[in-house]
């Protein structure tokens, strides 16, 4: 069949009067290319089949030899060997439509076979995700060191593919670019370790059979019965094959080097060995296969059993695949132009679904550019499953890059779509934040200058309020608004300002803030969104890293740690202290305030609410929470986003009886946990 382009599964919604759009990613796309140079004894016509999921165009010494776009079918190609080395490439475009992942190759010549397969020392197939361009990828000798990786075992429907030679036992081969399958059902998930040497490289005993080179052997005299190989994978894995390799080049060199029977042996403590499988009166002197039940662990060891008295043995490598799928992974998308190629454009929000089951975890971050070349920072991490996208704009290309884990070998997250909100009108043309100073003791109060400067065009929408992301609950002290605007309105919350303009702003030029601020984090940025008169359409302020003509440093919006005094956690209270939840709106909520300092990563927060008897009453959901200082915000922002926000009600939704109770804040931290009290009551 003639390869031809297809469209992508993204769908477009059309601008509307509201000016936002959703671009919804529901495939992922991604290239593979595959190298494999193997010897031919003399030039000879041979005939290529060959099937690869999506599309796949194949090269043989540099020459394209064709294409293809049907993976249910083995092509064949009438090819021509030449005597010695010939260097087989492939470029495979796998579209992302749940089709399975890799390829499979058979070329036969008349004296001679060359099959894809997981296993081989000598001639063996490997991959790269990195862009290949020009032509050398396609001869030039590769390996490891130019980040060219052994393949291992591909998935796809091998029924439904005809044309395939069953006897010849070519294998499903594949490579993962991030250790991510974007081919195996419905989603974008981890990648299988099905066929991958997981002891490649890793410590051991025997350093010359954990390489994966033929050159380098393990030589066995025939009085060293029970010696053995071992090697530490570093942490528990599932495993379930050990390969091993003889030395040597011909069918003779075999038969002459191999070991007669080997036992393998796993250890999670490398002290207490057991024995999952052995094999006896080996007959495949090229290489021999132990399968045993899948079990956890982190040594193996290879035990030699039986010898041929009057020869040695030696043993080119010893492999040891796993079972499952990969511990992480990270899949990063091409660069997007959301349909609108060349044009600048805001990006609102992501949505996205998919599976997390328990144990595992899965994260979105973004940049944008606009030139493809120069990309801003990545953004901070997104979990929720709708969340404000935050990259600096307008900007023309956005890209994304999904986080993988798991903590089991079994089970793994799984992304099933992608929504991008974004919009082609924006605010302004241009935003650039810097604050000073940059330096700053963590938990003391210090005085900051911020610094706003915003460019418009004729067509900008223009913008209304600004919200300015703050370490702590600041005093705000002067306001310097932009020429020909007047500020209306100040909101004051633990993590943030919002200052909204009487007029819509839409001239360039700068709003400077002064305020008064604890730094309570090792590094803060002053984060700015700028909204406009339609609320849903929002800019992302970029940092101003200009240089300071004075000093010549370049400006920044972070502020770094000098020092660090305080405790880690403190001022817990309740905001109002007497909660009366009758329905009147007046104190129907409080917030349990408190300051978390000194701590950059996320921690889990306990907020548990108690009766006098010390019974749990409620346990808050707080989420991981950051350094920062939470308090009870203005009226501008929802009292329910904050972490100690509780409505006066038991964890069955009922509300509690009045009285007096107990709250315990309590951080959990590497050095040990810290905790602190206080009290409200209830009124009725």
């Amino acid at each position: 069949m003639n390869r031809f382009t297809r469209v992508l599964g993204f769908v477009v919604a059309a601008l509307s009067p509201a000016l936002a759009a959703e671009w919804q990613v529901a495939q992922w796309q991604q290239t593979v290319y595959y190298r494999y140079t193997f010897n031919a004894t003399e030039a000879a016509q041979a005939v290529l089949r060959l099937t690869a999921v999506d599309d796949y165009e194949v090269f043989l010494n540099g020459q394209s030899v064709g294409a293809d776009d049907d993976w249910t079918t083995m092509e064949e190609f009438a090819v021509e060997l030449q005597s010695g080395a010939n260097h087989l490439a492939l470029r495979v475009d796998n579209r992302g439509e749940g089709n399975g992942s890799g390829l499979a190759v058979e070329l036969v010549a008349a004296e001679q076979v060359w099959l894809s397969s997981t296993s081989s020392l000598q001639e063996v197939w490997r991959w790269s995700g990195a862009p290949q361009t020009g032509t050398d990828w396609q001869t030039a000798e590769l390996g490891p060191e130019q980040g060219w990786t052994t393949v291992q075992r591909g998935q796809l429907a091998r029924q439904r593919v005809s044309g395939w030679d069953d006897a010849l036992g070519a294998e499903i081969i594949a490579g993962y670019p991030g250790g991510v399958d974007v081919g195996a059902g419905s989603g974008l998930s981890l990648r299988t370790v099905e066929g991958e040497n997981l002891a490649l490289g890793r410590s051991s005993t025997r350093p010359e059979v954990f390489d994966g080179l033929a050159e380098s052997a393990w030589t066995i005299e025939p009085d060293d019965l029970n010696s053995f190989a071992r090697v530490d994978l570093g942490l528990q894995r599932l495993l379930g094959e050990v390969r091993v390799f003889t030395a040597g080049e011909t069918s003779e060199d075999f038969a002459g080097n191999s070991v007669q029977g080997y036992a393998v042996e796993v250890s999670n403590d490398d002290f207490q060995w057991r024995e999952v499988g052995a094999i006896r009166d080996i007959a495949n002197f090229e290489q021999s296969t132990v399968d045993f039940e899948p079990v956890f662990s982190r040594y193996l060891r290879v035990i030699v059993i039986e010898l041929d008295p009057l020869r040695r043995s030696r043993v080119a490598d010893i492999q040891v695949t796993g079972q499952g799928i990969a511990p992480s992974g990270v899949f990063t998308s091409a660069p997007l132009d959301l349909g609108l190629a060349g044009q600048r454009k805001t990006f609102d929000f992501v949505r996205w679904s998919g599976q997390l089951p328990e144990g595992t975890a899965l994260n979105l971050q973004f940049r944008s550019s606009d030139d493809g070349v120069t990309w801003s920072d990545w953004s901070p991490e997104v979990e929720a499953a709708e969340a404000a996208l935050e990259v600096p704009e307008p900007r023309t290309l956005l890209q994304y890059r999904v986080n993988f884990t798991t903590t089991f070998e079994d089970v793994g997250p799984r992304l099933d779509n992608l929504v991008i909100g974004f919009s082609a009108q924006i605010p302004a043309s241009a935003a650039q934040v810097r604050v000073g100073p940059n330096r700053a003791v963590v938990g003391r109060e210090a005085d900051f200058v911020y610094m706003l400067d915003v460019e418009f065009g004729p067509d900008d929408l223009g913008v209304d309020r600004i919200r300015v992301a703050m370490p702590s609950l600041a005093v705000v002290e002067d306001i310097t608004p932009p020429t020909g605007t007047e500020i209306a309105q100040v909101s004051v919350a633990g993590d943030a300002i919002e200052l909204a303009f009487a007029d819509t702003w839409n001239q360039s030029g700068r709003l400077e803030l002064r305020f008064k601020a604890r730094l309570l984090t090792n590094q803060f940025a002053f984060a700015t969104r700028l909204f406009s008169p339609q609320g849903d359409i929002a800019l992302d302020a970029e940092e101003n890293r200009t240089l300071d003509p004075d000093s010549g440093a370049p400006y920044s919006w972070s502020v770094r740690a000098l020092d660090a005094v305080g405790p880690i956690l403190g001022e817990v209270r309740a905001n109002p202290p007497v909660l009366t939840p009758n329905g009147d709106n007046i104190n129907d909520h409080t917030i349990i305030e408190f300051t978390l300092s000194r701590v950059s990563l996320p921690l889990q927060i306990e907020v548990g609410i108690y009766d006098l008897q010390g019974r749990l009453v409620r346990q808050l959901d707080t989420g991981l929470v950051r350094g920062g200082q939470y308090v009870r915000p203005d009226d501008a922002f929802d009292p329910m986003s904050s972490p100690g926000f509780w409505d006066g009600r038991n964890t069955d939704g009922t509300l509690v009886p009045p009285g007096l109770y107990l709250v315990r804040v309590r951080a959990k931290l590497d050095q040990g946990d810290k905790t602190l009290l206080g009290t409200l009551a209830v009124v009725y």
